[in-house]
């Protein structure tokens, strides 16, 4: 999730879970501890490559939540604005979970596993979920006295939201597994202005077929907002139920001797669906279907160009087509 989210989130948890109200400095500080685990961006003074591969690494952990609960209240508990160990743990899990329900992955059980956990249901911005908290502190700054009750309907209103997107992922979930049956998984992922905007991705031994479905082409979310240019420049082709069309792209295993190739290894551990873009005798390029790869005219971060030689050399191309070199 984007900052602004955690944030609001904070804010949210501060007004809403206890039953004293919190001075305005301790809601401050609950609203940092709130965003306390992104502070593994200090990671980006190495490289841009080393904060990729630890970023929602152990500040994002589930298994180190009770560590850094302790070692927080440890700190606070010495100051005047003192706060409970259990809503300083609440105010960390939150982020966790904030993280946890979008696509980009995040790896809660590190530091014993890099396995990225994403639960795929809010694209990683979303300004309808994050409206759903701060409508409600809006309001609270305007009617003071019912500042706890509007921030128990701002949790009110992010669950409902969740719930509708965890209902509109297994209706997408549905039309992939119906339309390949045989396929060796199924996803859907969310993607941006709606919460009915998705990906639908098969993925067979040596190729993934995809397809972008709106399942309700009448709302138009928070599209509304934003320019027609930017919205095309962030959106796939979408289609309705009944008019879908499939898109086939190689898989990155489905090419000979890929594993012996540099950058290979690091890239088959960050992207999901990893695919072919582009091959020559001189360079491959491969992308993550997540970020959009593979869309006609759509300048994706995240792509791995392997330059072919007497000595193989990869890079991570970043939007912008700014590069890293990968070992």
């Amino acid at each position: 999730m984007d900052p602004l989210t955690h944030a609001l989130s904070g804010a949210v948890l501060a007004r809403a879970l206890p039953k004293k109200p919190l001075a305005n400095a301790q809601i401050a500080l609950l609203v940092l501890l709130t965003m306390v685990p992104d502070a593994d961006f200090v990671l980006k003074i190495i490289s841009d490559t080393t904060y990729l591969e630890y970023h929602r690494g152990i500040t994002h952990s589930l298994l180190m939540l009770p560590l850094w609960t302790w070692l927080f209240y440890a700190l606070l508990s010495r100051t005047q604005h003192a706060i409970p160990a259990w809503l300083i743990g609440a105010a960390i899990a939150l982020h966790i979970v904030l993280d946890l329900i979008t696509s980009f992955g995040t790896m809660i059980l590190a530091p014993f596993s890099g396995w990225r956990a994403a639960l795929d249901l809010v694209f990683i911005i979303d300004p309808l979920f994050t409206a759903c908290l701060l409508l409600p502190l809006l309001a609270a700054a305007v009617f003071r006295r019912q500042a706890r009750k509007l921030a128990i309907l701002a949790l009110f209103l992010t669950a409902s939201y969740l719930s509708l997107t965890a209902w509109a992922h297994q209706r997408a979930m549905f039309v992939v597994q119906h339309a390949y049956p045989n396929a060796v998984s199924h996803a859907a992922l969310p993607l941006p202005f709606s919460p009915f905007h998705w990906q639908l991705i098969a993925s067979f031994p040596d190729h993934y077929v995809r397809t972008g479905i709106n399942l309700r082409p009448s709302f138009a979310g928070s599209a509304v907002f934003f320019p027609d240019s930017f919205v095309q420049a962030y959106m796939p082709p979408l289609h309705v139920e009944k008019q879908l069309r499939w898109q086939t792209l190689q898989a990155m295993r489905s090419v000979k001797n890929i594993d012996a190739l540099p950058g290979v290894a690091f890239y088959r551990w960050f992207a999901r669906f990893p695919v072919l873009l582009e091959r020559d005798e001189k360079h491959l390029e491969f992308g993550d279907l997540r970020f959009g790869a593979g869309i006609e005219d759509a300048e994706t971060p995240f792509r791995l160009r392997i330059e072919i030689g007497e000595t193989p050399r990869a890079w991570l191309i970043w939007r912008g087509n700014r590069k890293s070199l990968l070992p």
